[in-house]
Parts: structure tokens; C-alpha cells; sequence
């Protein structure tokens, strides 16, 4: 829950772009993890990806380094809140895998689901979902019938595929984002803001995916294959 918070708050500062690329930072932050909690080993292929994306990362805020390094500015403040929302993320993750050896995962989900509803429900206001314009309250509505879909499906593509596959589809998120809010900024520029990204950001952007796919996915490139006669 305080991930979805934190999360939902980096918006009012940075674009959902921003958001996205700076989300592909929380599987290398697991990684990071099982090194150190699990006593984990790095594969090559993690280890590349790991440089990649700190190459990435460098490429894309290529445009606002010095901003982010030198002043909290909304900017920076939504980056911060960003990578916090990744890192409670990783926290969640991890205290999962610990509950794993007691609990199976659909207990544990509800446990979560229940304490999280019981500490927030007394903070929200229904109230306010009376003055909602109905372009907002259509968002509002895909909000909460994505997160059953998108978490049945993922389920779903677990239960189908490997999961280096499906982790090699998750880390396209950001170059889907992308081009959504480019596409919807044009169709309603009142809307959705523009992106502000110049083609060193889009390079970066594209660098930060190929870092995730080659760390999902790298140890398979090198796979030695059987021999046939």
C-alpha cells in the first residue's frame, strides 16, 4: 500500500515516463538484496544489465543531472519519492520470501490486502468521489478493475510461460509508456502533458530496457545448445 502511495504521489511531480524508467530500478535492487540477505551470486548477464542501467539512467536524466544533484526541486522530490516507492517494493519482496517458508502466497496476499485495507479505510474520503468529472472517474474505474486484470494476467503468463519471458515483456513497460503519452498528449494535449524528453532521453530510456531484458534474460543467449548427429 505505501508503495501504491508513494508511487501515485511521484506523478503530481514527474512524468509517468519518468516514473516507469526509474520503476526498472527495483529488480536491481532485489538483486542487490539476495546479495546480501540471501548470499545470492551475480550472474555475468546480471552484472552487465546492473551497468547498463546505471548507463541508462545516467543518458536519460541527461537534461536534468545537475538539477537532480545540486536542488530539491518538485523534480527532484518526485525522483526521491519515486525510487522510495521502489525501494519499499523491494522491502515488500523480500519480507514475502521470508513469509514464503510459513505461508503459502495466497495467505500472505491476504494478510497484506486486509491490514492495508483496515489502516487506510479510515483515512480516505468517499465523499469526494461525488465531484469527480466523469473523464476522471472512467480513470479512477480503470485504475481498480487494471490492478484485478493486470495481476490475473501476470498470473496468468506465469502460469503459461517461463518466467524469463515474462519479466523480458514486464521491462518493456517504460518504451510502452512512452508511447502512450506521446500518443495521448498529442490526441488531448489539455490532458496529458508532454513527456519533455529529448532524443538522449529516448537513448537512455531504450538502454535502462536492454539492461533489464539482459538481466532476465542474457544467461540464455549464451546457453550452450546439445549437440545433434
Amino acid at each position: 500500500a505505501i508503495n501504491f502511495i508513494l508511487f501515485n504521489t511521484s506523478l503530481e511531480y514527474i512524468n509517468p515516463s519518468v516514473s516507469q524508467v526509474l520503476g526498472q530500478v527495483s529488480p536491481f535492487i532485489m538483486m542487490l538484496a539476495g546479495v546480501l540477505i540471501f548470499k545470492e551470486k551475480l550472474s555475468w548477464n546480471q552484472k552487465v544489465g546492473a551497468i547498463l542501467l546505471f548507463i541508462g539512467l545516467l543518458t536519460f536524466f541527461n537534461a536534468r543531472l545537475v538539477e537532480l544533484f545540486t536542488s530539491l526541486t518538485t523534480y527532484t522530490m518526485g525522483v526521491i519519492i519515486c525510487v522510495s516507492a521502489a525501494i519499499i517494493w523491494v522491502s515488500y519482496a523480500i519480507a514475502q520470501k521470508l513469509l514464503l517458508r510459513r505461508f503459502n502466497s495466497q495467505q500472505i496476499l491476504f494478510i497484506f490486502y486486509i491490514g492495508a485495507s483496515l489502516i487506510f479505510t479510515p483515512l480516505s474520503h468517499p465523499t469526494k468521489l461525488e465531484n469527480l468529472t466523469w473523464p476522471i472517474a472512467l480513470c479512477l474505474v480503470y485504475c481498480c478493475l487494471n490492478t484485478l486484470i493486470a495481476y490475473g494476467a501476470y498470473a496468468e503468463a506465469l502460469n503459461r510461460w517461463e518466467v524469463s519471458k515474462v519479466s523480458s515483456i514486464i521491462t518493456l513497460t517504460p518504451l510502452f509508456t512512452i508511447v502512450f503519452v506521446e500518443t495521448f498528449h498529442r490526441i488531448y494535449p489539455d490532458i496529458v502533458p508532454a513527456s519533455e524528453l529529448n532524443t538522449l532521453a529516448y537513448i537512455g530510456a531504450f538502454i535502462v530496457v536492454l539492461g533489464a531484458l539482459c538481466s532476465a534474460l542474457g544467461h540464455k543467449l549464451l546457453k550452450k545448445r546439445p549437440v545433434t548427429q
